[in-house]
């Protein structure tokens, strides 16, 4: 009888966050406004346009950054490298790293909730079926390893990764370490490729070729990676 009363009142919280969310999507004056130009500003690559946006802000501009962030881990084709890269131009590298870390750190963190306390049918109307399965195989044979190693390249997408762990028995203050770690690496590249704003292709290309090649070295040396940071076994 307890048990049923406690998931009764999980149900309901869950319901009633997403009509809360609805709502103030809706109602909230202006929250509509930030959101659709900060996703087209993302959605389009336009960093001038991302740069201005966030600039209007003033002295809040450090926490929009931050928000948007958190906001594109949400939504499909939305990459987080353009703000990475916009934040590094507008704070200098050290601050725009710092910004783009939290934000990060913060999106993961919401799309491994939302896939743990919703399930995999809300999931799927966020990530390709083919996708989520894909990462579903690689979460099974590598565990928390898997998220530390997919952390330091951009090739993969962060909310996948995130969405994908959340629906699997790991837990939240592991995935928290090994993404806070994992993404760091890539974070300060594209910062300090950011604050120059070249956007030469060869340089892009060389720093993500790096970060690949970090990536293979870390998955080559998985073993010994996973005694010092994760010593437990899942």
């Amino acid at each position: 009888m307890a048990k049923s009363i406690k998931a009764a009142s999980i149900d309901i919280c869950r319901i009633g966050v997403l009509i809360f969310a609805i709502i103030a999507y809706l109602y909230l004056p202006g929250l509509q406004g930030f959101l659709d130009a900060g996703i087209t500003y993302l959605r389009y690559r336009d960093f001038e346009g991302l740069r201005q946006f966030i600039l209007s802000y003033g002295e809040w501009a450090s926490v929009v950054s931050i928000a948007l962030m958190v906001i594109q881990s949400l939504v499909p084709i939305v990459p987080g490298i353009v703000i990475t890269i916009t934040n590094a131009w507008i704070f200098g590298w050290q601050y725009g790293a710092l910004y783009s870390w939290i934000g990060a750190l913060l999106g993961a963190i919401l799309d491994f909730g939302v896939a743990r306390w919703y399930g995999r049918l809300v999931v799927e109307r966020f990530i390709n079926i083919k996708y989520l399965t894909m990462t579903d195989m690689f979460l099974d044979k590598y565990g928390l390893l898997a998220v530390f190693v997919t952390r330091l390249t951009p090739i993969i997408p962060f909310k996948v990764v995130s969405y994908g762990a959340g629906l699997t028995i790991m837990p939240l203050w592991k995935f928290v370490i090994a993404t806070a770690i994992g993404q760091a690496p890539a974070t300060i590249m594209y910062s300090i490729l950011g604050q120059n704003i070249t956007h030469n292709l060869r340089i892009t290309i060389a720093v993500t070729s790096l970060l690949v090649s970090i990536c293979v070295i870390a998955y080559y040396y998985r073993g010994e990676i996973k005694r010092r940071i994760f010593p437990d076994k899942e």
